[in-house]
């Protein structure tokens, strides 16, 4: 251990916890912000070699949890005992060197450099005290990487992978270092199926090792085809430790939210069932004409036409064009061929402003980079486009601009201190909606929504989904861009896309309540 790593025994008796089968307790875990509890007394237990998920809504506990096992924050009260021992970690080093290693959305490589490198980053190995020893790093980074079955050259800069394989990487740096304990947050963000099927296949393998594994996860889908148990936070307070074998993805979503979702969309996906459509079908009115539409080789000849009162699906894995196409519509891209028309009118956007002005407003898959400014208080960021409308002589009517602000937060039950308050400390739910509200203040027909829902929760998704549905009824043209199949399934119509392509047209009736007729267009 380090020096600013503390290990004890354990208090009863001086002996260490006598359940040999459990790898992590946590006991009665607190800790707060400046007025703020984001933990109020945690407990759970995690048994060695299992595989078990974390859950909750935006603002449970998760991140903070997640924070206090990496070492990156110290709670205030409660006990950590890892493998019977209690622990107590100062910075990240400490709790690496106990072996828990955390994998984070955003990976923690060095693009640049080697996979072996990155695999050794911080002690490489060395010949005789003194020169790196390259043959060492390089058999030891191949036998680390077969442990979690891939085959890499570790030669190549980490950067020229893809991110499932550069996932790998981060993994088996994590093996190499001994970890005992792998924490994952949302891993599968930024994977296409096909990669989440093998992230799978990896873990349980792991699991398989003895390896223990907290996985934290929005998706209740892979809760139960992955975990073995699952801890659900609510409030910074554990509500619920469910066996995912005796339970269902619905206890979860209860224990998340405080309230059964019986009825709604989000329990109508859960369940398998058909999901309701979020708009109430399309007027005659062409709103939007695309015609081959092409941006290099990232979308190539897309054509349709958008009408009033629409919900179209843009549906792909990950990778496959529909985040780039709904940046085409929105503005936030430039068309290399191809072109397009509002109302009948040829339009040519060489930034997003171009499309707000002509009424299209977005809500971009990276909210944190290009959705809002972070340290700015909600009401600005809801009026951001909207700046003539609360100023004069280029001077802002605050007072105005507040009262306009928080309308909406009350209209969109937005979860707020105030409207002062600034954006990069809300949830990620409450931001998407602080976005959303940023569209309806300045009355924009169409939205298009990139991913609209991602790293969001349960609750929060249910929330989206009926705002969207409620702008729709209003006469206004949502378009979806989603890898999420049960959110394609909700719209009117769907584009399915593939390799920049659009490869099918399916209208809402025509899939069936497990969206086989969209993943069949994949393979």
């Amino acid at each position: 251990m380090s020096a600013g790593s503390v290990t004890e025994p354990s208090a009863a008796g001086g002996q260490s916890s006598p359940d040999a089968q459990l790898e992590l307790e946590l006991d009665r875990i607190t800790k707060g912000y400046l007025g703020v509890q984001a933990l109020k007394g945690v407990s759970f237990a995690v048994r060695r070699g299992s595989i078990h998920a974390l859950a909750g809504q935006n603002g449970a506990g998760k991140s903070t949890l997640a924070k206090i096992l990496s070492g990156a924050e110290t709670p205030d009260a409660g006990t950590i005992r890892l493998g019977g021992t209690l622990q107590r970690f100062r910075h990240p080093l400490d709790a690496q060197q106990a072996g828990i290693h955390t994998i984070y959305q955003e990976l923690s490589l060095v693009p640049s450099l080697s996979v072996a490198e990155n695999i050794f980053l911080g002690r490489l190995p060395r010949a005789g005290g003194v020169a790196v020893d390259w043959n060492r790093m390089a058999s030891e980074a191949r036998a680390a990487l077969d442990r979690v079955g891939f085959d890499l050259d570790v030669r190549r800069p980490v950067g020229s992978f893809s991110t499932a394989e550069q996932q790998a990487v981060e993994l088996a740096k994590a093996i190499h270092k001994d970890a005992r304990l792998l924490l994952l947050d949302e891993p599968t963000s930024t994977l296409p199926l096909p990669d989440v099927d093998r992230l799978f296949t990896v873990l349980r393998s792991l699991s398989q090792q003895g390896v223990t594994l907290l996985y934290i996860s929005h998706r209740m889908d892979e809760l139960y085809s992955l975990c073995d148990a699952v801890t659900v936070l609510r409030d910074g307070v554990t509500s619920a430790d469910l066996i995912t074998a005796e339970s269902k993805p619905a206890d979860v979503v209860t224990a998340m939210v405080g309230r059964s979702l019986e009825g709604s969309i989000a329990d109508a996906a859960l369940r398998g069932e058909r999901s309701p459509r979020l708009g109430s079908g399309a007027k005659e009115r062409v709103v939007i004409s695309v015609r081959d539409l092409s941006e290099d080789d990232r979308v190539r000849d897309v054509s349709f036409d958008l009408r009033e009162g629409e919900v179209l699906g843009i549906a792909g894995l990950i990778g496959s064009g529909q985040s780039e196409l709904a940046g085409l519509i929105a503005g936030a891209r430039r068309r290399t061929s191809g072109a397009m028309s509002v109302e009948g009118k040829p339009v040519d956007f060489t930034a997003p402003r171009d499309a707000i002005r002509r009424g299209i407003g977005l809500l971009p898959q990276d909210r944190k980079s290009a959705g809002f400014i972070p340290d700015m208080g909600v009401a600005g960021n809801i009026t951001l486009a909207s700046l003539p409308m609360f100023s004069r002589l280029s001077v802002i009517d605050s007072r105005r601009e507040r009262k306009a602000a928080g309308d909406l937060v009350t209209r969109l039950g937005m979860k707020v201190s105030s409207v002062n308050q600034p954006m990069k400390t809300l949830s990620g739910g409450t931001q998407q909606k602080a976005i959303l509200a940023r569209w309806l203040v300045r009355n924009s027909r169409v939205l298009v929504c990139d991913e609209p829902t991602r790293g969001v929760d349960v609750g929060a998704k249910e929330d989206m989904y009926e705002l969207l549905r409620e702008f729709a009824r209003e006469g206004g043209t949502v378009v979806i861009a989603s890898s999420e199949i049960t959110e394609a399934m909700m719209c009117d119509r769907v584009l399915v896309m593939a390799r920049g392509r659009v490869i099918a047209e399916l209208d809402h009736d025509e899939i069936d309540p497990h969206g086989q007729a969209i993943l069949q267009k994949f393979s």
